[in-house]
C-alpha cells in the first residue's frame, strides 16, 4: 500500500527536538490524531503534536535536541493511505495528481512533477515541451482521471491562468 506524503519539516523548534512541519494537507488538526509518521523508512512515534494556525509542530520518539531535529530538515513526513482522512468526492491526494498527463484539447501539455502549497490555491507545476505553472481551480480542471493517468483542462481557463517559462 503507498504511503502519501502529509507534510514537510522545514526547521528544528527550540532546543529539545520538537520539529516546525508545513503540512500538505487541509486540515492540519489530523496530525494530533496521528501516532506515528514515517521519515524515509524509518517510522518515528508522535510523542506531542501541536496546530498553531496553519503549522504544526511534532515531538517524535528518538529525536531528542535540535541537533537531531536540524537533520530532519526538508525531509517529508508520509502515513499510509489507510490512516488518512477519507476524501469527498473530487478531492485528491497531492500525491495521486503527481505524474498525470495534463491534457488541453486532445494537445498532452505535460505532466504534473510538483504541486506548490501557497494557500489561496495549490499551484500545478507541469513539465512538458514546455514548463507552466497553473493554479488548481474548479474551473481549470475538467476531469482527473487517476485510472488512465489524465487531467483534462479547459484551454480557455487555462489561456487566461496559466504562465509558461
Amino acid at each position: 500500500m503507498k504511503n502519501i506524503v502529509v507534510g514537510k519539516i522545514v526547521k528544528p523548534q527550540g532546543i529539545r527536538g520538537e520539529v516546525k512541519v508545513v503540512p500538505f494537507v487541509d486540515a492540519p488538526e489530523g496530525f494530533c490524531r496521528l501516532k506515528s509518521v514515517a521519515i524515509g523508512s524509518s517510522v518515528y512515534r508522535i510523542l506531542r503534536a501541536r496546530v498553531v494556525g496553519n503549522e504544526v509542530y511534532l515531538s517524535l520518539d528518538g529525536v531528542v535536541d535540535r541537533n537531531q531535529a536540524e537533520l530532519l530538515r526538508e525531509c517529508e513526513l508520509t502515513v499510509p493511505r489507510s490512516v488518512a482522512d477519507v476524501l469527498k468526492h473530487g478531492e485528491f491526494f497531492v500525491s495521486d495528481l503527481i505524474g498525470l498527463s495534463v491534457v488541453k484539447e486532445k494537445e498532452e501539455l505535460g505532466k504534473i512533477r510538483e504541486i506548490l502549497q501557497y494557500g489561496a490555491a495549490d499551484v500545478l507545476v507541469i513539465e512538458g515541451k514546455k514548463h507552466y505553472m497553473a493554479p488548481y481551480l474548479k474551473r481549470l480542471v475538467l476531469k482527473v482521471d487517476l485510472t488512465e493517468g489524465v487531467m483534462l483542462v479547459d484551454a480557455g481557463v487555462w489561456s487566461e491562468v496559466s504562465c509558461e517559462n
